[in-house]
């Protein structure tokens, strides 16, 4: 294997586990982000059934370690069960994180998030640039529940804000999103716009020589419906497995994944999704196509 200082083993791999696990909770979104790849589908709309989540939880928290992650294509928040799903999965994991555009924010999600999550983001912008991509949010209402959430919070999950980085946006913008938000939260982060051409984890910028993707090895996608993907990026690939079918350690350890392991280590990838993907390089721990500023 080429050598790739991102893939790493440990514990939950060699019981043959992930470590780490993305529910998504909704495919639906209330919102038409100008850059969100979602702009692609026209049927992205759904919700996790509750039952699948339980099963989903009840089979890893035998392996507290792992980290879950609620959130992916959609708006998390728009899950009827929410605040159920918060109460239910509270204390069995280590790690859980949650992504929101941050409109549906109120005390009773608030309460559940402070008491369950560890790790929240929020997706905004900066004040001049906000109302015109994150269609139809204000940004003074996102800003007034964040800074609700806050407050309520008291430093017990940690928090970051992100913002989206295009072709166009000035630097000038980095900076001031930086300012309005570094001593208000733990971490801003930049993520780069990807997907632009409609090829899911397409990138502008060239990466250099290409090395084996960690995903495979490290983290089980499951969308609404059930369906795992091979990571974020995978929008429309055929799926890897089905959870409303097998256990998650079955899926893992499925010929399927086995196969799509072996492209990488060898650096003979075909798979259909993996194949032109510029997302590769992202490192363990710190997923996703941006930098840290704070």
């Amino acid at each position: 294997m080429p050598e790739n200082k991102s893939l790493r083993i440990d514990t939950c791999q060699l019981l043959g586990y992930p470590k780490r696990i993305e529910i998504e909770l909704s495919s639906s979104c209330n919102l038409q982000c100008v850059y969100c790849p979602r702009r692609f589908f026209n049927n992205l709309n759904g919700f996790l059934d509750l039952g699948a989540f339980k099963k989903i939880v009840d089979e890893s928290a035998v392996y507290p370690e792992t980290v879950i992650v609620l959130h992916r294509r959609g708006e998390s928040l728009l899950h009827p069960n929410f605040i159920e799903i918060c109460e239910y999965i509270r204390g069995k994991f280590k790690e859980i994180q949650l992504a929101t555009n941050a409109t549906l924010l109120d005390e009773g999600k608030n309460r559940a998030i402070i008491d369950s999550i560890h790790f929240i983001s929020f997706s905004i912008d900066v004040p001049s640039v906000f109302n015109k991509t994150r269609i139809p949010a204000k940004y003074s209402d996102v800003q007034k529940r964040i800074l609700h959430f806050l407050d309520m919070n008291g430093g017990r999950v940690k928090t970051q804000v992100s913002m989206v980085k295009t072709e166009i946006t000035p630097n000038e913008n980095l900076q001031i999103f930086k300012k309005l938000w570094r001593k208000k939260v733990d971490r801003v982060r930049i993520y780069e716009e990807h997907s632009k051409d409609g090829r899911f984890g397409s990138l502008k910028c060239n990466r250099g020589r290409r090395l084996p993707c960690v995903m495979p090895f490290y983290e089980l996608l499951i969308c609404s419906d059930g369906k795992v993907r091979r990571c974020n990026h995978d929008w429309d690939g055929f799926a890897m497995g089905d959870v409303n079918k097998n256990s998650l350690k079955e899926i893992w350890n499925s010929s399927i994944y086995a196969e799509l392991r072996k492209q990488h280590s060898c650096m003979n990838i075909y798979d259909e999704v993996c194949r032109n993907c510029d997302s590769w390089y992202a490192e363990i721990g710190n997923q996703g196509t941006g930098e840290t500023i704070k």
